[in-house]
């Protein structure tokens, strides 16, 4: 644990100090907050912490486990009915957008979060798929994905019924 943690704090130098890190952090600090529990300093360490886990994902370690989960996602089971059994692709990219969806939406939402027992991305708060681009494009500096694919994605997965899981560390 220890390990993990000075890991970290390498990590956010780094990524906090990079242009396309700095660049996405200046555009969160810019967010009006809604009227909720949910304060900057919450919003802040979530996605740095959601950013490091997806950073580190190692999608060829990773197995979907017998509730469907895998990498910060938990699959409908219309998603392994049948003989498939292919991974789904890009885990760790789609569970950082799904996350930081999520947390974006809570920061900008005008009513309480706090009883939102949902795992799927809120209805409530505003979207931001520009600034969720930012962090994805600074997380995975090969890809270039742009504001348009995350807001389909988002919808795709509310469709679909793919909901929110915790990260697992992998060793």
């Amino acid at each position: 644990m220890i390990k993990t943690v000075k890991e970290f704090k390498v990590w956010r130098a780094h990524f906090c100090c990079s242009p396309k890190g700095k660049s996405a952090i200046e555009g969160m600090k810019k967010l009006r907050q809604g009227d909720n529990e949910f304060p900057y300093g919450n919003l802040e360490s979530s996605v740095l912490s959601t950013c490091f886990l997806a950073a580190k994902y190692l999608p060829k370690k990773d197995q979907m486990d017998s509730c469907r989960r895998i990498g910060g996602l938990q699959l409908p089971v219309s998603a392994v009915k049948g003989s498939s059994k292919r991974k789904p692709q890009n885990v760790g990219r789609n569970s950082l957008i799904l996350h930081l969806s999520t947390f974006l939406k809570f920061y900008t939402s005008d009513e309480s979060t706090f009883d939102w027992v949902g795992k799927k991305i809120p209805d409530f708060g505003e979207d931001h798929p520009d600034l969720v681009a930012k962090f994805v494009n600074a997380v995975y500096s090969d890809e270039n994905i742009p504001a348009e694919g995350v807001g389909r994605f988002a919808r795709k997965s509310q469709k679909d019924g793919i909901r929110l899981a915790h990260w697992k560390l992998q060793d």
